[in-house]
């Protein structure tokens, strides 16, 4: 019988790790979801001027599942300034390459593809540079020159980075709002509401001001 003990309370304690673990799968699932639903009702059912800025959804997608996905407040409000950071370190060379080069001469796939390669280089290279912030910066590097190949002839110089960095920002925007709603845990009732609030407001502001 004292043998018999300890194998049950063993036995329970399993379960509970198992349940536990389970619950913690289930409540990333839910706010990895919950994100891509307002990245998707943005994109879809937003104004039409905050529309034409977040011309690549799917990107907004990524970075949303890519910071949210088995993430706390704190990795998400990290994984926020990872893309920051990813956006100032890949548009603002983006924006000198095509102000000196000229977006229509990127038409040519083989100079796109070059500007690619060095581009995602100069990310790599720095090794202080997070990791987080580097996959950010190689998908957005891809899909601005991928986009002045494509309509680079048609477009301005900031056009295609504005657009990928507000595709960006939309992901990370729609990560934190994710870790504030109430349910699942480790969320609003974690948080104070003043926080909640403000990213409430910058949400809401950036779509007042797009809409201007």
């Amino acid at each position: 019988m004292p043998i018999a003990a300890p194998i049950e309370m063993s036995a329970a304690t399993g379960k509970d790790s198992v349940k536990a673990l389970w619950l913690e799968r289930l409540s990333s699932s839910l706010r990895t979801a919950l994100a891509c639903t307002i990245v998707g009702c943005t994109t879809l059912y937003g104004p039409a001027r905050l529309r034409h800025f977040l011309a690549y959804p799917a990107f907004s997608y990524v970075t949303a599942i890519l910071i949210v996905s088995d993430a706390t407040l704190g990795d998400t409000l990290r994984g926020c300034w990872h893309a920051l950071y990813a956006t100032v370190q890949v548009m603002i060379p983006c924006i000198l390459t095509f102000r000196v080069i000229g977006p229509a001469r990127f038409s040519n796939i083989g100079l796109a593809a070059v500007a690619v390669a060095i581009t995602t280089f100069l990310v790599a290279l720095p090794e202080s540079t997070p990791l987080m912030a580097k996959r950010i910066a190689f998908g957005q590097a891809v899909i601005v020159f991928v986009g002045a190949a494509i309509h680079g002839a048609e477009e301005g110089v900031v056009t295609h980075p504005i657009h990928v960095a507000s595709s960006t920002a939309l992901g990370a925007l729609a990560s934190v709002l994710a870790m504030l709603i109430p349910y699942p845990w480790l969320a609003y009732c974690k948080v104070n509401p003043r926080i909640f609030s403000f990213f409430l407001i910058i949400y809401i502001y950036m779509c007042i001001i797009l809409l201007l």
